[in-house]
């Protein structure tokens, strides 16, 4: 199942709504946040790149809201996606805290000129783009759905498959690239015979292969064989998945034949007999 974000939220009741924008590093998490009974005043600070910190941080922002007089009945959070993930947003959903992970290439700046960066003036655009999506501004910026981890699981294979095709092709033109700075070709890396072909090879001079462009090589198809291998593999479980997704929906379509050919039969014989009465010449005498 996959959380869908791009719906725009229900209305915001800011007197009791904490918002709060995170901005991630592997050093640091920087929080800027619009407070109850503090909307005028910068609620940003920086923690450690940890989940109880933040928790304890989001605490922090309601024990300030009732010193002001407010009471915090619905926490908004929202981070850029990147390579956190989405375990931090299904970790706040678990305790009760609405997330919002914005597509970071959907953010607007001004690249007009040159403008200063840091992690607490992007935790402040941010902020501001949240709060501005929350009044429901049009375009202001995209929201990344959040999937189930089983989901999210489920794509590693083909993002992994993915890799390894990336992979094999820069084996071969690696290889590729060996043999043409000596003039040999006509040599496919792919092929089952790929090992036997190299041995057969000859430079653009007619002489066997170098013994060190030999072993490069060598070494080359070894990585090669192991990325075909696992392509394969990964294949498999592929299709083992799409075989057993597609069975359902023909047991489904069977049923559903079966269950229409037991409602016809009635109405058949319901016709048949009726075919028997319009024609007295086939009773017996």
């Amino acid at each position: 199942m996959t959380h869908s974000t791009n719906i725009q939220p229900r209305s915001v009741d800011y007197d009791q709504t904490l918002v709060l924008a995170i901005e991630l590093s592997n050093k640091s998490w920087v929080l800027a946040a619009q407070v109850p009974g503090l909307s005028q005043t910068k609620a940003k600070r920086t923690i450690d790149p940890n989940k109880n910190d933040l928790l304890a941080a989001i605490d922090g922002y309601r024990t300030r809201a009732a010193a002001a007089g407010r009471s915090v009945k619905r926490v908004i959070a929202s981070y850029e996606a990147g390579w956190c993930g989405f375990w931090l947003a299904r970790w706040l959903m678990a305790h009760g805290i609405e997330v919002h992970v914005v597509q970071p290439s959907s953010v607007p700046v001004d690249r007009r000129m040159r403008r200063s960066k840091s992690d607490g003036i992007d935790a402040e655009l941010l902020l501001r783009t949240l709060l501005a999506w929350l009044r429901g501004e049009p375009r202001v910026c995209s929201m990344v759905p959040i999937p189930d981890e089983s989901d999210e699981d489920a794509r590693r294979s083909v993002r992994e498959r993915s890799e390894l095709i990336s992979e094999r092709v820069g084996l071969v033109n690696r290889i590729s690239a060996i043999l043409a700075t000596l003039g040999a070709d006509d040599y496919n890396p792919l092929l089952q015979s790929r090992r036997r072909r190299l041995t057969q090879l000859r430079t653009g001079l007619g002489e066997p292969i170098p013994p060190n462009a030999l072993a490069k090589i060598v070494r080359l198809l070894t990585r090669l064989e192991l990325v075909l291998a696992q392509i394969v593999e990964l294949e498999l479980e592929r299709d083992a998945v799409a075989r057993t997704t597609r069975q359902p929906a023909r047991n489904r379509r069977t049923e559903r034949n079966r269950a229409g050919a037991r409602s016809l039969c009635p109405t058949l014989r319901k016709r048949q007999g009726a075919r028997l009465i319009r024609r007295p010449h086939l009773d017996p005498v």
